[in-house]
């Protein structure tokens, strides 16, 4: 899976507030991005994910890297 299929995954979730994600940090050992994530109650809630990348695809834009593992930062700040 590449950044971008798991970017797209993220936006189709059916809790997730329209254009909220943005990319936090990023090197070329793993990005973070944020995200703000529905509650039934009408709130929303901040989720964040750490994405570790191929470090061999330092030449890829960062869209194009493959996503390695990934993790919910938790609680987000």
């Amino acid at each position: 899976m590449t950044i971008s299929e798991l970017l797209i995954s993220i936006e189709e979730s059916s809790n997730y507030v329209n254009h909220s994600l943005q990319l936090k940090s990023s090197d070329n050992y793993g990005c973070v991005y944020k995200y703000l994530i529905k509650l039934i109650d009408g709130s929303a809630t901040r989720k964040e994910i750490f994405i570790e990348l191929n470090t061999e695809e330092s030449e890829l834009d960062l869209a194009n890297k493959t996503v390695i593992d990934k993790i919910e930062i938790y609680p987000a700040r």
